[in-house]
This record gives structure tokens, sequence and C-alpha cells, in this order.
């Protein structure tokens, strides 16, 4: 082998050899990477996981957020929590959550002490359903919203004292058991049984599930609902949850096999 031929055959030595080390390394980076890109992956898989434990399984969905659906406040006691109907049901501080509903009727109250004003979500969704409606050439407004024990209680009672006790179980709730004490329900323009006649009861009727209400106590539901047909009265349950209640054609009792009924 001649001097040249020799020197070319030792450089092209070290030419693959380099290559070699190059894409070793090259390997190893690649590795590593690999490792720590699998290293987070599983880390979000972790957080991900302890932060949905995290979450009360009654979530709706929404619209609670939902919802508040939806919205719990923070417990301060023990969580109570079952499974009924494929419902699930959790009792928090003395209210009773089914799917992630707040719900309030003649057999589920809320402690007197419950006093959370209007809630800020439903407000909020009442007003776009207010400002669309007046694109419409149409105005709403919130006639009775949040209620508190001392209040539902003067108000329960002005109906008793003018009408008699059973009237007043058809049109009024005992306080304890008002949905306007929840700050979810609100009744819109009046409360007299004309305004089932009007564009704007007619309005609410086609539109209020758009933005997370339903008619709470709907005609001839009255021996389910435990009240008289309250165009008037809307209740925010998450646009989720009111499109699933409306599709059914069902009152809440009916959707979620409760009853609404005076222990006495």
């Amino acid at each position: 082998m001649s001097q040249n031929n020799q020197y070319n055959y030792v450089y092209a030595r070290r030419v693959h050899s380099g290559r070699r080390r190059k894409r070793k390394r090259i390997g190893t980076l690649l590795l590593t990477l690999f490792v720590i890109l699998l290293l987070l992956l599983l880390f979000y898989i972790v957080l991900n996981k302890n932060q949905t434990q995290s979450v009360p399984a009654n979530a709706d969905a929404s619209a609670v957020s939902m919802l508040k659906t939806v919205t719990e406040p923070a417990a301060s006691e023990p969580v109570t929590e079952s499974v009924e109907s494929s419902h699930i049901t959790q009792v928090i501080d003395g209210r009773t959550y089914i799917d992630g509903i707040l719900i309030v009727n003649k057999s589920y109250p809320l402690p007197a002490s419950y006093d959370p004003g209007l809630d800020a979500e439903a407000q909020s969704a009442f007003e776009r359903m207010q400002k669309d409606a007046s694109d419409d050439g149409l105005f709403l407004y919130i006639t009775s919203g949040y209620r508190s024990y001392a209040e539902q209680e003067v108000q329960y009672g002005i109906h008793v004292q003018n009408k008699g006790k059973d009237y007043a179980d058809r049109v009024s709730a005992r306080p304890g058991f008002s949905e306007h004490q929840s700050g979810l329900s609100m009744d819109i323009n009046s409360t007299e049984d004309s305004f089932a006649d009007t564009k704007e009861a007619r309005w609410i009727a086609e539109n209020c599930v758009k933005y997370g209400f339903i008619i709470r106590f709907p005609k001839d539901k009255e021996d389910i609902t435990g009240y008289a047909y309250e165009p008037w009265h809307i209740r925010y349950v998450g646009i989720q949850n009111a499109k699933k209640i409306s599709e059914s054609g069902l009152c809440l009792e009916e959707y979620l096999g409760i009853s609404s009924v005076y222990a006495d």
C-alpha cells in the first residue's frame, strides 16, 4: 500500500469513526428526550387523574359547572352520597343535590340558615336572555328573585291568612321549601294567571332552555310538582340539563324520579 493510499485509508476510518460517534450521540440524545417526554406524560396522567377524583361525581355536566347548577359551595360537613335509579344523590350541609342539581321542593327543604343571594351565574344567564328578548321587541324583568327564609315565611303567611293553608300550599312554598331561597329561581314580569297569554310568556317558554332555564312548574303537572302552573317561574339548571329535561317532556320531579310532598 502506497503512503498516499495509507493516508487515505486512515483518514476514511477516522471519518467513519467520527460519524459513528456522532450517530451514537444523536441516538443517546433522542433516547433521553423520549424518556423525558414519557415521564412528563405519566406526570400529566397522574395529575389529571387526581384532579378528576377531586371533582364531585355529580358534575353536569354543564351546568352545574354546572352547574352551578350547578356550582356547589364547599362542604363544611361530611358529604353523604347514594345512587338511586342511575341518579347520584349528595347531601351537603343539609342541601340535597341530585346529578349536581340543587333540589328544593316539598320533599327536599333548605336549611333556614342557607342565605346565598341571587346566584351570579343564573343572573348572568337571565341578562343574556333579557337582551335577546329585547332584540325581539319584548321586555323581561325579574319581579322576584332571591328570597330568604324569613321573607318566604312572611309571604307564605300572607297567603294562609288571605285564603287558607290548602290554597297557600298550592301557590306558595312554606319557609325552607322555596326555590327562591336557593338563589336559582326567579319570577318574570308578572305572577298573575293572565301572564300565560302574553307574548312574553310564550317567548320564555320557547327560548328559556337556550339560557339554562326551565319552566319549573309546567301546566298539568301540579300533582307531581305540588304547585299550580306558573309560566313566570323559571329555574336555572344549566344549559345541558335544561335541554335534556326539556327534550324529555318531563318536569324536574319526573326527570329525576323524586317526589314533592310535605311530610305533614
